[in-house]
């Protein structure tokens, strides 16, 4: 395919791989007669399968605790599955990716994803409910931790318009899927019906995927011997995972908290949840223009600043001013999460040495933030319980969005190219 770096191991293409303990080395596919246009769709199917199982369930969980009888804490640990997976197989997603090549794990991926999903229709079993929420997240863990390793090996210095494109439409997915989840419902009969009906785009994905993947057939050495372990000794990786960390845990936890804390204050369900939509909204417009801005700069610190101070305004002005056009306030918040979030995806990318490395700091970078976004909406919900309000733990949102600042701020071009 035109436009892809030479790899390594470009002198060594008409060798055999090599063996070490009598085991061939990992191998990747050589390039085949892939479009970038094909690669580019596919791509962006995928990427739309993300969320969805995760975002779907929340409009329907008082319906799925009502018929299964479940505990607030069981219901809060259905719904951090997927997150809980997104960070807790992220190394093995990386291995895994390293012995069977990035485009097979996705097309494995993508394909846990669909059957996770289409297995959901036998949710009234609790213990099947929870398997396939597992195969599903376990199956969004693996792309996420691919996909930008197959950006910077495909897109070379187009990074920022290959990161927005897939981002967008995983955000668009994530807004699509609680909209219409109560109206599945009511269509198609039960929650069951509504959850796995996102088995189909999944299915589409990994069909068109698998056309890509049929299309590359020659074989060469992949740049490393090994998968190698996490970048756990690199500066720019360390800051890098807390920048991520905090935009993640403060993605979560608005996306938890923002619709319970305007009902609180006596707004409707309906007009709660609309709210909740400007945000997702607002984060779609921002990964789809940031990343594209980005590709303007060698240093992606301006963007990356204007976006997260448009965070911590935002947190601040929800905090101390809740009544003052919340949907100004809003929609600066998404603008903020959405464009912090895309460049972080962006600098994953940069930072990596190659495609390979973009794989072990992607790994290392969904494991921290992931649990960091795992663990600040439950601390978010006990400050409300033990103060009865949100006053308290939205001013501690403030803060992080400040951390989330400060970080973003040492986040240059130093580091570019230099985790390996």
């Amino acid at each position: 395919m035109t436009g892809r770096r030479p790899s390594r191991a470009a002198a060594a293409l008409d060798a055999p791989p090599p063996r070490r303990g009598g085991a061939a080395v990992a191998v990747a596919e050589r390039r085949g007669p892939v479009h970038p246009l094909l690669l580019g769709a596919a791509l962006v199917l995928v990427a739309f399968s993300l969320r969805p199982t995760m975002t779907s369930l929340p409009p329907l969980l008082a319906d799925i605790e009502r018929e299964l009888g479940l505990s607030g804490a069981t219901a809060g640990l259905l719904t951090a599955l997927p997150v809980l997976c997104m960070a807790l197989a992220a190394p093995a997603s990386h291995r895994v990716a390293h012995r069977y090549g990035r485009e097979a794990t996705v097309l494995g991926a993508i394909a846990l994803i669909a059957v996770g999903d289409a297995l959901r229709l036998a949710g009234a079993s609790l213990p099947a409910l929870f398997g396939a929420t597992l195969l599903a997240g376990l199956g969004i863990a693996a792309c996420g931790v691919v996909l930008p390793g197959i950006v910077k090996e495909f897109f070379p210095g187009r990074e920022g318009a290959a990161t927005a494109g897939y981002l967008t439409a995983m955000m668009l997915g994530a807004a699509v899927a609680p909209a219409v989840a109560v109206p599945l419902e009511h269509l198609l009969g039960s929650w069951q019906a509504s959850l796995a009906t996102w088995a189909l785009p999944a299915g589409v994905a990994a069909a068109v995927w698998l056309v890509v993947t049929t299309r590359m057939n020659e074989r060469e050495p992949e740049e490393e011997a090994h998968p190698g372990r996490l970048p756990w000794g690199a500066r720019g990786a360390w800051l890098l995972a807390g920048f991520m960390s905090t935009q993640s845990a403060l993605a979560y936890a608005y996306i938890g908290w923002l619709a319970p804390a305007y009902e609180a204050r006596g707004w409707s369900p309906g007009s709660a949840g609309l709210l909740l939509g400007a945000l997702h909204l607002a984060q779609l417009v921002s990964s789809l223009v940031l990343p594209v801005l980005a590709d303007r700069f060698a240093d992606r610190r301006p963007p990356l600043v204007i976006a997260v101070a448009g965070t911590v305004v935002a947190s601040a002005w929800l905090w101390l001013l809740p009544d003052a056009v919340p949907w100004v306030a809003t929609a600066l918040l998404g603008l903020g999460l959405g464009g912090g979030f895309s460049l972080g995806l962006v600098l994953i990318v940069d930072y990596a040495a190659h495609p390979g490395a973009s794989g072990r700091l992607a790994a290392m970078v969904f494991l921290v933030c992931y649990c960091a976004a795992a663990l600040l909406p439950v601390v978010v919900g006990a400050l409300r319980d033990a103060t009865g309000g949100f006053a308290l733990p939205f001013g501690l949102l403030v803060i992080v969005a400040a951390a989330q600042l400060a970080l973003g701020t040492r986040l240059g071009p130093a580091y570019r190219g230099r985790v390996v």
